[in-house]
């Protein structure tokens, strides 16, 4: 199955959480719940599978609002997100056209479609960016990316910058880097932040779901990403670990978990439960958070990730609108859509097929 440009094996998903329950020392069986949990989902999906509800009702409890992830991909995003565009939305050149630029790192030059390289100013260049001249300089690509892919960090060297592997930044490596990027300055996070990882900026995974009833946008799950120290991204794939984030007032719940499922109290030297840790301004990255889903046209279903700079501002690193983690949150003891699962289930139920 192809979903906006994401491939999606439905048996190479079912195979997959019976391994991780396998790996978990979790039985195979049916669990308590898991009539109500199926009943549920098979409202909008024809073919409801157990293992994700056997799994994660560990973390969870026995509630049937856990999501299957194939119907997640198949037809919750379908029908919560327009899938003709996602790739307009998505494309991060695009962000300030529906956010603004005051929430974004900022931008010190671009490509798009293949076009010339552009730079944000005519006193921005490769040897003056527009803050700090002296500031890391962060490489991604604009569209197609997943899992961290292709990031790289510049640090300024003399009168270059160069990336850890020695790779200079020149116009002719911009070029050859593809036909979509965004070079940015590097966001200083905070303090609490550096100290859970200083070489990777962490970010805050938020759900918002923006009402088809009313059209209000609401937080329902959040956790936080820690990289692996020494690595520049923060991804889970990249070695990378995730806690949960009590939505109500944004204090971390450990433990810290790997994709797996695996936990520990303590990530990079950091212990978790050596004390009391609130992410720096959470109503502020609440607030960010609910402007931008608003100002993102027909989507009702977003993941974002934000961090916090050493001014205690929210800084927007990334939205997206399709192929949706879900296990961090069912991990972390959160389902995706909390209270508004049965709204969203109701709403889809008469559109299934039209998309």
């Amino acid at each position: 199955m192809l979903l906006g440009g994401r491939r999606y094996d439905h048996l190479l998903y079912r195979r997959h959480y019976r391994w991780l329950l396998n790996h978990n020392g979790f039985p195979n069986g049916k669990a308590q719940g898991e009539d109500a949990y199926i009943a549920k989902w098979r409202q909008i999906g024809s073919c409801v599978e157990p293992y994700s509800y056997r799994l994660f009702s560990h973390f969870c409890g026995p509630t049937p609002d856990i999501i299957p992830e194939d119907i997640m991909h198949a037809t919750v995003e379908a029908c919560l997100n327009p899938r003709e565009q996602w790739d307009i939305y998505e494309d991060k050149n695009n962000f300030a056209k529906y956010v603004g630029t005051s929430i974004l790192p900022q931008t010190v030059a671009f490509r798009q479609a293949g076009g010339s390289i552009t730079y944000h100013s005519p006193l921005s260049t490769l040897h003056s960016p527009l803050s700090t001249p002296h500031s890391p300089l962060i490489l991604k690509p604009s569209v197609g990316t997943s899992c961290g892919e292709s990031i790289m960090r510049f640090d300024r060297v003399g009168e270059d910058y160069c990336a850890a592997d020695g790779t200079r930044l020149t116009d002719d490596f911009l070029l050859s880097f593809g036909t979509d990027w965004v070079l940015q300055e590097a966001v200083v996070q905070h303090p609490l932040l550096q100290r859970f990882c200083s070489t990777a900026v962490c970010t805050v995974r938020l759900v918002v779901y923006r009402s088809v009833v009313d059209g209000q946008p609401h937080v329902t799950a959040a956790i936080l990403r820690v990289g692996k120290e020494g690595s520049v991204v923060d991804n889970i794939d990249a070695g990378g670990r995730f806690l949960g984030i009590d939505i109500a007032d944004g204090h971390l719940r450990g433990p810290f978990f790997n994709r797996q499922g695996q936990r520990s109290n303590v990530w990079n030297d950091f212990d978790i439960t050596s004390g009391d840790y609130r992410i720096p301004g959470w109503d502020a990255v609440v607030d960010q958070a609910l402007r931008v889903a608003n100002g993102l046209g027909p989507h009702h279903l977003i993941a974002l990730d934000i961090t916090v700079n050493d001014k205690e501002k929210p800084m927007l690193i990334e939205y997206n609108i399709g192929g949706f983690t879900t296990y961090f949150f069912h991990f972390t003891g959160q389902t995706v859509l909390g209270p508004w699962t049965d709204e969203v289930i109701s709403y889809i139920k008469p559109r299934q097929g039209q998309n």
